[in-house]
């Protein structure tokens, strides 16, 4: 075999070779994520009720119990004697000082991402610099505020993958950048990573 025969079998080789691996690691990713999610789902209520009933060691029976129990908390705070539940439940927690802090905080960003009525839900999402200058960051329009007769964003930044924790920080109007990013696009991008993303961001 010739050298450029050769040269041309390892191209080709080369060009396989990477089309497999771009393939093969966005597969692998997301089973691993799947398989860590649904480990911890299967682990998080599952060894608290072995302490009261037996359970059987079945694949899968901690996900199922989980799903369960998640419904029925759902029905239960649908009706009147549930929301009176978590009414109570509430005022227990606004008792203890750290815990009512992180609970709350918690509680009012997830309605915040998730509730789709409108009520109490991020206005828009924008692109900051933050942590420094060059850098840019997604934002959450949290609400409008004057200083000394300047308007100010009141901004939430989530990290990532994690929206639940991040900063809450003030910017100026003019700092705020507004693009074509809506709010369920920039929660997408976030969850992912970065994987899944609108592939031009463009301003307005």
């Amino acid at each position: 075999m010739s050298n450029y025969r050769k040269k041309l079998l390892l191209l080709k080789i080369r060009d396989t070779f990477l089309t497999g691996l771009f393939v093969f690691i966005p597969i692998a990713i997301t089973v691993w994520i799947v398989i860590w999610l649904l480990s911890f789902v299967n682990n998080l209520v599952l060894p608290y009720l072995r302490f009261i009933i037996p359970i059987p060691d079945i694949p899968g029976i901690g996900i199922l119990i989980t799903a369960i129990l998640i419904f029925l908390i759902g029905l239960v705070a649908q009706n009147y004697f549930g929301k009176k539940l978590i009414d109570l439940w509430d005022s227990f927690i606004n008792r203890i000082p750290l815990v009512r802090s992180v609970y709350l905080a918690v509680k009012q960003l997830m309605e915040n991402l998730f509730n789709t009525k409108g009520k109490g839900k991020f206005k828009e999402a924008v692109l900051v610099e933050f942590p420094r200058k060059g850098m840019l960051s997604i934002g959450f329009v949290a609400n409008k505020v004057d200083i000394n007769g300047r308007l100010y964003y009141l901004v939430y930044i989530p990290t990532a993958p994690n929206p639940t924790s991040g900063y809450t920080i003030f910017v100026s109007e003019e700092e705020v950048m507004h693009t074509n990013l809506s709010v369920e696009d920039a929660t997408k991008i976030i969850l992912s990573g970065g994987l899944v993303s609108k592939e031009k961001i463009t301003p307005q």
